[in-house]
């Protein structure tokens, strides 16, 4: 059997700080397959599309506001999408490791149509405010038991693979109809995966594939990307009840608590979680930091959560 064709797609937006490595990393890819990039920016006005032709196969211009990735998967010339993102640096067997396990599994279990791995986040000299936002992602009282910054000992079935790490036959996301983008950013992933199992199919979890995330963040960032999280998340909740657990619903009770007398359950929790990571870390300049983006996190999650529970459909 002849070999599929691989499309990589990268939605890119101001990503002139991380691109490079980006691509660089997927160039430098030993594999057997034959391959074709395509970065989809979405009104870049940096040095993203300089750098972008220098290593990819084809540019297209998406929407402002949008991630995107419908217009790679429709102009794409492969069997087998993989997805990573623009700010992140993949291990010179990626290609291979993905669609070869995809491959298999598809054989073994015709309902596996994606794969997906971890990532681990990689500053090179982050300042405070980044490094402690890094930790911050992946602290117990934050994380929530969020897949995406999940990563597990063992090879299994998920509800969902972050596509800054993840294959998916082709023709399955355009099946269910693809990304839905006309949110903005957040959420359209998650969506797709739950139209995915929806329909019947099964996604997988590797343990031997994980990518480098260059997550740099400030404050402004970290409250509007969870409040797009927190929104999205009860979004998809309400569509596919197996997306929004019990452990949701965490941060919306914290997040009612700080702005009431009981507002020192998410103080304590907050500090804990900031000493958990300061010991952890073994680095005490973590400790108000910390502590301040685990209540941001609360609050902001939390009325995104909110807004859209109450939202009405119309």
């Amino acid at each position: 059997m002849p070999r599929p064709i691989i499309s990589i797609i990268i939605p890119t937006y101001n990503s002139a700080k991380t691109l490079e490595k980006c691509l660089v990393s997927i160039r430098a890819n030993i594999t057997k397959y034959k391959y074709e990039v395509i970065a989809v920016d979405a009104g870049s006005n940096d040095a993203t599309l300089d750098i972008a032709n220098k290593y990819s196969d084809e540019i297209l211009n998406g929407l402002h506001g949008r991630i995107n990735r419908n217009w790679g998967i429709q102009k794409a010339k492969g069997e087998i999408v993989c997805f990573t993102d623009s700010d992140c640096v993949v291990p010179n067997n990626w290609i291979d490791t993905l669609v070869d396990r995809l491959t298999q599994l598809h054989k073994e279990d015709s309902k596996v149509i994606g794969v997906g791995g971890g990532n681990i986040l990689s500053l090179e000299n982050p300042n405070l405010a980044e490094f402690a936002i890094s930790k911050a992602m992946t602290s117990p009282l934050i994380a929530f038991k969020a897949r995406n910054v999940s990563i597990y000992q063992d090879e299994r079935e998920v509800l969902h693979n972050p596509p800054m790490n993840s294959a998916y036959f082709k023709w399955a996301i355009i099946e269910v109809g693809g990304y839905q983008e006309e949110y903005g950013y957040g959420g359209e992933d998650l969506e797709l995966d739950a139209k995915l199992i929806k329909s019947g199919y099964k996604l997988r979890y590797l343990t031997n594939v994980n990518v480098q995330h260059m997550h740099y963040s400030d404050f402004k960032k970290f409250t509007k990307q969870m409040y797009r999280h927190g929104a999205a998340r009860v979004r998809v909740g309400k569509k596919y009840k197996k997306y929004f657990q019990i452990h949701h619903y965490g941060p919306i009770f914290l997040c009612l608590m700080t702005f009431s007398p009981l507002f020192f359950i998410p103080l304590i929790t907050g500090l804990a979680n900031g000493l958990c990571m300061c010991f952890k870390e073994r680095n005490f300049k973590l400790f108000f930091p910390l502590t301040f983006l685990t209540i941001s996190f609360y609050v902001c999650y939390g009325f995104g959560e909110i807004a859209q529970l109450v939202k009405v459909k119309g």
